[in-house]
């Protein structure tokens, strides 16, 4: 991972007071330690803490908030134009995985008939894989009327060379003018995902086209 990803605990494997403390200091590494901040402290971690649990439950392995300061340069001479957010989770599924290609293909024809957004199928280095790219609308009601969000998302679905399971990597962010950056940032990540010792099996992408820019 990037280092401007900052992972968020899970909880996963232990105690509940173990896990709260976790989530304070999670807080305080994000809003700081000024006193007057102690409320949204709070409520940050609690928030953060009920989403956890829910992504745990549902396999998630890995959650983290990326800061990626856009513009600039690399010296800092000039500094960031601004600071653009996202979330990234990382999470394992069961999937009937009779061979990688095979999946893949079942995967992104399942979801081009979701009708949202586009997947396209692609080859890594840890085998055959759909990247899917969509778009979310949020509407809230609120006193003075309604405020609305977009969002898009970037999906990464790898199924394991060898098990009944599929790796799903999905980042997310309301900076939808930085669709191109992150997309960049997810296949520098994909680019570094190996299964164990497992050897590459070299006609597991033989019906998939290798993808210069896979993720455009």
């Amino acid at each position: 991972m990037q280092p401007e990803f900052h992972p968020i605990p899970l909880g996963a494997g232990v105690e509940k007071e173990t896990f709260d403390e976790q989530m304070r200091e999670f807080a305080r590494g994000y809003w700081g330690e000024q006193d007057e901040l102690e409320p949204i402290r709070r409520f940050t971690a609690a928030m953060y803490g009920v989403n956890s649990r829910q992504l745990t439950a549902g396999g998630t392995v890995y959650q983290a908030i990326g800061i990626f300061p856009i513009g600039g340069t690399a010296d800092g001479s000039q500094p960031p134009e601004r600071v653009s957010r996202c979330t990234l989770t990382v999470s394992v599924r069961d999937l009937d995985n009779p061979a990688p290609h095979i999946a893949a293909a079942g995967i992104a024809e399942t979801l081009d008939q979701s009708a949202h957004g586009e997947a396209q199928l692609v080859t890594l280095p840890a085998g055959p894989a759909v990247v899917h790219i969509a778009g979310s609308r949020a509407v809230w009601a609120l006193a003075d009327g309604e405020q609305e969000r977009f969002f898009v998302r970037v999906e990464l679905w790898l199924p394991f060379p060898e098990e009944d399971r599929v790796l799903l990597l999905c980042l997310s962010t309301a900076d939808v003018q930085d669709l191109f950056h992150y997309q960049a940032v997810l296949a520098d990540i994909a680019d570094t995902i190996a299964f164990g010792d497992a050897e590459d099996d070299p006609a597991a992408g033989d019906e998939l086209v290798p993808q210069a820019h896979p993720f455009g």
